[in-house]
């Protein structure tokens, strides 16, 4: 594998003690497999952080800069997706799974590889900002009464001999992110595992990640979302109309069932017509986007980032307003390996063992030598549910590192989504996207 020869000094540094944690900073007792596994010890300075040691208020909520360029990111991340698939594929990612898993992994990250992932991925934003807010993001989340999250992070190091983790980079995923830190053969018991962790994290939404473990992997960083959430207003039988037709982004028309509402907040974007449908409790909820007539979904979203439109202003600043709603049930799953995606968007340096670096990742050996590593796949994967009950959701992010050799109307306003639409679940306090989709066609 190749490594990089680099002076043993100043490799001991401060760690900022944070609190708030609602997870166990390493994993549980037991083994993920018959004890194949060990936990990798956490060093001087981590900080074991307990649910309601004050650690959330003392992180602060993000800023509405913030907001706007994270927004922005998010947007950009989905248009360069959607640019690689057909105008007939659903497409769904979940922006703040990406910036968990991404996030660690800029931890580990020097120079112009740092400087592209902070203006890719964070619009701009400092690695220091974008973990103050994650952690903000995760406890934020996770402290909801009304619905239900799941936020979670783990780091699986293939247990090798001099392969050890870099203390400041440890230190911070572990205080910033609770990420679990786990030493893996990396043989199938470890897919097996990773997949067994991201199905138990998933609520059983999402089985499985990975299928194999490439010879020249050295870590994966992996971030799990789960979301449960009830309508705050329920249908009732009268609401729900059983064979509406959905006109498909290819011509074609599918069969659906409608759920038809009236909602009170009501927004315009780039030319779409949007409106906010609540979870119960109102901190979190569904956005529906109907682009003007004769636009695809891939259209109106290169229009919205073109434009450097603020989505996340437009959800918190939506006007009161009566809207009649037809929203058809359905179900979604998307799988994408991104890293093309990220690299065309604007870190192409992450990827290339040649370009990439990431030396703050790993510590060096008793020999001064340190292992080189460059993100070798991103694989992200969604599953959604929508349906006169409420909305379950899921998305999983893994990052593997590899190593070479190692208006005021009269009447109401109508949104009737029977034809290709844009939808996103968002925090209605932050604005920001937690899952951000497009739904050209249904199955």
């Amino acid at each position: 594998m190749k490594k990089k020869f680099l002076q043993l000094f100043g490799i001991f540094s401060t760690v900022v003690f944070l609190t708030g944690c609602a997870k166990p900073v390493i994993s549980p007792s037991e083994n993920p497999s018959n004890n194949q596994y060990n936990e990798m010890p956490i060093g001087e300075g981590a900080v074991n952080m307990t649910e309601g040691s004050g650690g959330l208020e003392s992180l602060g909520e993000p800023t509405e800069a913030e907001e706007k360029a994270l927004s922005n990111a998010s947007v950009k991340v989905f248009l360069e997706t959607i640019k690689k698939e057909s105008d007939e594929k659903n497409v769904l990612l979940s922006p703040t799974s990406l910036m968990f898993a991404l996030g660690m992994t800029e931890n580990g990250a020097n120079g112009q590889t740092l400087e592209e992932m902070e203006n890719t991925m964070n619009g701009g934003i400092s690695i220091e900002e974008l973990n103050r807010i994650l952690s903000y993001t995760a406890n934020h989340l996770e402290s909801s009464e009304d619905v239900e999250w799941n936020v979670a992070d783990s780091i699986w190091v293939r247990d090798e001999e001099g392969l050890k983790l870099n203390q400041d980079f440890l230190n911070k995923v572990v205080s910033y992110y609770c990420a679990e830190i786990w030493k893996a053969p990396f043989d199938q018991s470890t897919v097996d595992d990773i997949n067994n962790w991201v199905n138990n994290n998933t609520k059983g939404m999402i089985p499985e990640i990975l299928d194999q473990i490439p010879a020249d992997a050295v870590m994966y960083l992996v971030n799990a979302i789960a979301f449960e959430g009830e309508w705050e207003e329920q249908y009732s039988e009268d609401d729900i109309y059983e064979n509406e037709i959905f006109h498909n982004a290819d011509g074609s028309t599918t069969t659906v069932t409608m759920l038809r509402s009236e909602e009170n907040r009501y927004f315009e974007l780039a030319g779409g017509e949007g409106f906010i449908k609540t979870y119960k409790g109102g901190e979190y909820a569904f956005v529906g986007i109907l682009p003007e007539e004769g636009m695809t979904t891939k259209e109106y979203i290169n229009k919205l980032a073109e434009n450097g439109e603020d989505f996340s202003k437009a959800i918190r600043e939506a006007e009161f307003e009566e809207v009649i709603v037809n929203m058809p049930e359905f179900t979604n799953d998307y799988e994408k390996e991104m890293s093309s995606v990220f690299a065309e968007a604007g870190m192409p340096s992450a990827f290339h063992p040649e370009t990439a670096d990431f030396t703050n990742m790993f510590a060096p050996d008793e020999n001064g030598y340190v292992y080189e590593p460059y993100i070798g796949r991103i694989l992200h994967k969604t599953h959604i549910e929508v349906d006169r009950e409420g909305t379950k959701a899921a998305a999983v992010t893994v990052v593997e590192m590899k190593c070479e050799a190692v208006m005021e109307m009269e009447e109401p306003l109508r949104i009737t989504l029977d034809r290709p639409f844009v939808y996103a679940i968002v925090d209605t306090t932050t604005g920001l996207p937690i899952f951000l989709g497009c739904q050209n066609t249904m199955e």
